[in-house]
């Protein structure tokens, strides 16, 4: 009788710290997102080699990568009545969109570095291989963001404004780098961590 009561107090105590620390990595996350996005954006009033060669623009993809990364993990491990496809889905474009924003805080600054602005415009936006490799983190959040967006408003699962959110950066996220798309969605995962989530155990 002892050990059940402590096995069931342990649990209690448990789960309220596991959805505290979900809630924390949502908030974290997306607060990360956010700021790296923002930066990315504001380097675009440069020109593409300087922009990419800037020391904001390597910061910002950096912050960037580690709040989506920290995004992706949380999705993982939410415990949610929302379809798992949409959540792994989900999951799996932030998680290629933290690849992106490294990649293009790290590959891009190498090539910016030891090129001229006409040389660095034709091998990053005068082919579709660019694109391509962006093409996984477009499909994954589209899908994923959208069905998370239509299943959580009807089944009032999320917050309506997340999932009016949700759905824009769906849309969005078509455009291949990961702003615009990511902070709207780092938008709405935040607004739904300042309610109860439950972590997986």
């Amino acid at each position: 009788m002892s050990t059940s009561t402590t096995a069931t107090s342990t649990a209690a105590v448990q789960t309220p710290n596991g959805s505290r620390s979900l809630s924390a990595a949502f908030s974290v996350g997306a607060v990360l997102a956010i700021l790296g996005s923002l930066g990315f954006i504001y380097m675009n009033s440069y020109p593409p080699r300087e922009a990419y060669a800037h020391p904001v623009n390597i910061v910002a993809c950096v912050l960037a990568a580690i709040g989506c990364l920290v995004l992706s993990f949380a999705l993982m491990r939410w415990r949610t009545a929302l379809p798992g496809l949409a959540v792994v889905s989900s999951a799996a474009g932030v998680f290629f969109a933290a690849a992106s924003a490294y990649d293009q805080g790290t590959a891009f600054v190498a090539v910016a570095t030891k090129t001229d602005d006409a040389l660095f415009e034709e091998l990053f936006f005068g082919d579709l291989w660019v694109l391509g490799g962006m093409l996984p983190k477009v499909l994954l959040c589209l899908v994923g963001f959208l069905t998370l967006a239509i299943v959580g408003w009807r089944r009032r699962s999320i917050p309506r404004v997340a999932a009016v959110i949700l759905a824009v950066a769906a849309i969005v996220s078509i455009w291949p780098p990961f702003p615009p798309g990511i902070i709207l969605a780092s938008i709405a995962f935040f607004i739904i961590s300042r309610g109860p989530v439950e972590a997986r155990s």
